[in-house]
């Protein structure tokens, strides 16, 4: 008996810490976005456009579609490397005072990259969501929560997406948008393409992604 209760009194203090490395996360996320956004000059801004447009669109468009833009944001502030070269998320977490258990969670959020993952089960569970995923290169499942509208979004049992996940405690963690991928011959392109620079360069799989997701989810958005 006291052996049960020490396992719920357990599993209701995990529960209590994802709770709150939630609202961690998703106050950091909010609060970096804002600094690429607001705090960010102007040269920078229009070096990174030009280097996201060379480098992933075909052709140099001035105006950005409002999903292509949206991935730029995103790709911008955590992937695009500054005149200085560190990423923006990088130089929020070292310009703005933070607890040292919230720089632990920003220092998990560097490492993370678009990657595509196939949504196996949805389940609903107050204002939350968890997915059960199929990452496709390991081929495991994990567990993964938002707080995204999945019915609004488009997102449904089956279906491949792009995401931005980091690990919490009992689950992981969706940050920003989900880009749907629209056929799996993207998907097959995506292992395909892996393979081979994995045996050219030895390069691995999230190193990858951080270089070349933005790549097939702006085919997914055409």
């Amino acid at each position: 008996m006291q052996e049960q209760e020490s396992l719920l009194n357990l599993e209701q203090y995990k529960q209590k810490k994802q709770r709150m490395a939630e609202e961690h996360i998703k106050d950091l996320y909010k609060k970096a976005y804002e600094y690429a956004l607001k705090e960010t000059n102007i040269r920078e801004k229009v070096r990174a456009k030009m280097i996201f447009s060379k480098r992933f669109l075909l052709h140099d468009e001035t105006q950005m579609v409002e999903e292509v833009e949206k991935l730029f944001q995103e790709w911008f502030l955590f992937d695009y490397k500054t005149i200085k070269g560190q990423t923006l998320f990088f130089q929020f977490l070292q310009s703005h005072p933070l607890h040292e258990s919230v720089k632990l969670l920003g220092a998990i959020v560097l490492t993370a990259a678009w990657e595509p993952i196939i949504i196996r089960k949805i389940g609903n569970q107050n204002e939350e969501v968890t997915f059960t995923c199929q990452n496709v290169i390991q081929d495991e499942e994990v567990s993964v929560k938002t707080n995204l509208n999945c019915e609004e979004k488009g997102i449904y049992e089956g279906g491949i997406y792009f995401v931005r996940k980091v690990p919490l405690v009992t689950h992981q963690w969706i940050l920003g948008p989900v880009f749907p991928v629209k056929s799996e011959g993207i998907l097959s392109d995506v292992k395909h393409h892996y393979g081979q620079m994995n045996q050219k360069t030895g390069v691995l799989w999230r190193t990858y992604l951080k270089e070349e997701a933005p790549n097939f989810i702006i085919r997914s958005l055409s």
